[in-house]
């Protein structure tokens, strides 16, 4: 049994763990344990996976009125948990993060069935924390997660990414960006929603880039911000300096041809930028639980991987200083990239299962 959800920082990981378990051991069978709106009640469908979910919600710190129904809604989610535990009998219980995490692993741990936590980032969420005492395993994204839980078996595996993610060929790559391959090439990207602060220091930055720079841009939903310059835009891409999709599909092309990225630090992002050997410019997003995203960040730029720039401290002046800084000569772009490459883990989700596979045969 896995369980894990809300965002793709869980569930894609919670995917490329039971993809692994079925390259290893095809006869397995994986039932998700997700909630009813998370991002895993479409993406695992999708996959052909099963997926049963709890009525179970966070704790919102902003609303405080959507708290009203969680003392229920956590009697009814371990209720829940305790039947798919008897019904489905699993020998083992992955959890990747989320809420919904909690009531299936503790439910799992007092009937004494081994449980694994998969933690993505450097510092342990409150779940996990909670957890992590009695799991059999905790398998770490970071080093630093034995800081946090000194009390746990903590095995460094990396964080698991899916199957289909690949780095490729930088030549063969190239051939599908329209891009001029005389210059170095600057990613920026904030996921499929975007990031509104790191879309609106690009904006006035971009022209000086563009002056030296290829840029890919990522804008997510949010889109152009309206303080970039539509003509400085449309000479650039009518130049192939400059692309910009609400969306990127081919995220490894994107990571292939580019020398440098622009993004936030979840960590799933930094396991790809690990894998592809990109460096980055790091800006964390604020607000992220526990500001893990700052401590993930940190982490890579204590390694050389990365240049750490606190949300609160980005300006276009500053942005355009540390991305000249970090292609100012081939040597240092160079280092910084055998770094990251040095942060890679690719397989991880290879690693994981073969734990949960091991657990699994002691019962």
């Amino acid at each position: 049994m896995i369980a894990g959800g809300g965002t793709g920082g869980h569930v894609f990981p919670a995917l490329a763990i039971r993809q692994a378990l079925a390259r290893l051991a095809p006869s397995s069978r994986v039932l998700f344990v997700g909630t009813r709106h998370g991002l895993e009640a479409t993406v695992l469908p999708g996959q052909g996976e099963t997926v049963r979910k709890l009525w179970i919600s966070g704790f919102s710190r902003r609303a405080w009125w959507r708290n009203v129904l969680i003392p229920l809604k956590l009697t009814v989610s371990f209720a829940q948990s305790l039947r798919l535990l008897l019904t489905f009998r699993p020998q083992v219980v992955i959890g990747t993060g989320g809420y919904v995490m909690g009531p299936v692993l503790w439910t799992a741990q007092m009937l004494g069935i081994p449980t694994v936590i998969q933690e993505q980032n450097s510092r342990p969420g409150y779940t996990t924390r909670r957890l992590a005492k009695r799991a059999s395993v905790v398998c770490a994204g970071f080093e630093e997660v034995k800081e946090h839980l000194r009390f746990a078996k903590v095995r460094v595996t990396g964080n698991p990414l899916r199957g289909s993610f690949a780095i490729e060929d930088r030549a063969r790559a190239q051939q599908r960006w329209n891009l001029d391959w005389s210059r170095r090439t600057v990613l920026v990207f904030g996921g499929s929603a975007g990031a509104r602060s790191i879309n609106e220091t690009l904006a006035p930055a971009l022209n000086d880039l563009l002056g030296d720079f290829n840029v890919i841009w990522q804008t997510g939903k949010l889109g152009v911000p309206a303080a970039a310059n539509p003509a400085i835009m449309d000479t650039a891409i009518r130049e192939r300096h400059l692309v910009v999709h609400t969306f990127i599909e081919d995220m490894a092309g994107a990571y292939a041809v580019s020398d440098l990225a622009v993004c936030r630090a979840g960590a799933m992002t930094l396991a790809e930028l690990a894998v592809a050997g990109l460096p980055a410019v790091l800006v964390p997003y604020p607000f992220a639980t526990d500001d893990h995203q700052t401590a993930n960040a940190r982490a890579a730029a204590e390694r050389g991987a990365a240049v750490l720039i606190a949300d609160a401290d980005l300006t276009p002046q500053l942005l355009e200083k540390t991305v000249r800084e970090c292609l100012a000569s081939d040597e240092k772009r160079a280092r910084m990239a055998a770094n990251m490459k040095a942060l890679a883990r690719p397989q991880a989700a290879d690693e994981i299962a073969r734990i949960a596979l091991s657990l699994a045969q002691t019962q």
